[in-house]
């Protein structure tokens, strides 16, 4: 397997067991597998002269020959002076992932998770998403020549789903308080063998999207003292957590680590409230109520790798309104030329607590993670593009009835 790609081997972080690269989702044991590599010998110089992710080729997956960018990473640190300026701080910063394609970092995690689900076989694969996820793993299915089938919540960000069927994908949507996605996502996988791209339930998300610690660290040339991130699933504190033991493994960067503090929607908080309660693990969250799709996961499966992460690195959890969250984006806008989805917002409204309460001080270096570009925070009331599904039958006579046009058509 090592002609497909550089990874040493799979590690399930619940039983400990070690498999060997191959297209699998959990581990037999239902735990997540985590990536591990042998990287003797490694060194920055060994980092390719490139402005996009794949300028960290040799800590990811894939390799670069089978690799099909699209623009992905390489996005801006900003330093926010008027912002900064306001708050006292000199040293405020903006990781921009809305320049990424399809407008989210997303994009990062599905540029490898897709390629590797192609390289190691896959045909199809499916997910399902609040939107913008699916709008990224569309874009790079259509990039890889595979089919994605996209289970959506239907009031998800109505240019995630225009984008999602731009890019050819299958979309269906459900209504999140009467179906459970991700149980229809992984019952239409079992039936089709469509390779299921959920959170934490494959190994290369994380990898493509732990990128944006290595371009912090990269740029900086060192570390922050505190990043701030907005958090839903989980999977993007996941991996930079992930990024900043590989840095240390390598002796990279042997000084102190980020603090990370995470910031969630006060209406679907199960994180936050772990945290607060110093759980190793979170509650779902019975009754969301954010109208902020990409900050509603009643359930994240992340949840013990987030808190272990807060905990080692000292850091913080903190919940927002919606409305301070949009409030905070429309600051970043006007004062600082950014483009910011709500959940970008929300590091800005977080940081103001953290700031007010004596966490994070005046004179630390902060960068907030900007996760996306404006788009339709809110989401459209209808989707007439896509049909309402409530189960995975639906779900898969659509498909059969698909297949059998597509038959006919030859």
């Amino acid at each position: 397997m090592s002609a497909v790609v550089p990874v040493a081997f799979l590690e399930c972080s619940s039983c400990g067991l070690h498999l060997d690269i191959r297209l699998q989702n959990t581990c037999t044991c239902g735990g997540v597998l985590v990536a591990r590599y042998d990287w003797a010998d490694l060194q920055p110089q060994d980092l390719l002269p490139r402005t996009d992710l794949w300028r960290y080729s040799p800590l990811l997956p894939l390799e670069l020959s089978r690799a099909v960018p699209r623009g992905e990473g390489g996005t801006p640190l900003l330093r926010l002076v008027r912002l900064g300026g306001q708050l006292g701080m000199k040293s405020l910063y903006a990781k921009d992932e809305g320049r990424n394609p399809t407008g989210t970092f997303k994009a990062r995690g599905m540029s490898v998770a897709v390629g590797m689900a192609k390289a190691l076989g896959a045909n199809s694969v499916i997910i399902p998403t609040a939107g913008n996820a699916g709008a990224a793993m569309a874009a790079y299915a259509t990039a890889y020549g595979l089919r994605a089938i996209i289970i959506m919540a239907s009031d998800g960000p109505s240019e995630a789903l225009h984008d999602a069927l731009a890019f050819g994908a299958m979309v269906f949507l459900v209504d999140e308080a009467h179906s459970d996605g991700g149980m229809i996502v992984r019952d239409v996988a079992a039936a089709t063998g469509a390779f299921d791209l959920s959170t934490l339930r494959e190994p290369y998300r994380v990898e493509g999207k732990k990128t944006m610690l290595f371009e912090i660290w990269d740029t900086l040339g060192g570390m922050p003292d505190w990043i701030v991130f907005p958090t839903s699933g989980g999977l993007g504190v996941t991996a930079i957590w992930k990024a900043i033991h590989e840095l240390r493994t390598l002796k990279w960067h042997e000084g102190d680590i980020p603090r990370l503090a995470i910031v969630q929607a006060s209406g679907c908080a199960p994180l936050v409230s772990a945290f607060d309660e110093g759980k190793g693990t979170a509650e779902p969250w019975l009754t969301p109520t954010t109208r902020i799709a990409g900050m509603r996961a009643p359930d994240p499966r992340s949840a013990p790798f987030v808190l272990r992460a807060l905990y080692e690195s000292h850091g913080a959890a903190v919940a927002v309104e919606d409305a301070e969250m949009l409030a905070a984006a429309g600051r970043l806008a006007r004062q600082e030329g950014i483009s910011a989805c709500p959940e970008g917002g929300a590091t800005l409204a977080g940081l103001q607590y953290l700031l007010r309460d004596g966490t994070i001080s005046q004179s630390d270096r902060v960068v907030l993670m900007n996760t996306g570009s404006a788009r339709d925070p809110l989401g459209a009331r209808s989707h007439p593009s896509a049909p309402l599904v409530r189960s995975s039958g639906e779900v898969l006579s659509a498909l059969d009835r698909t297949m059998d046009a597509s038959s006919t058509n030859r």
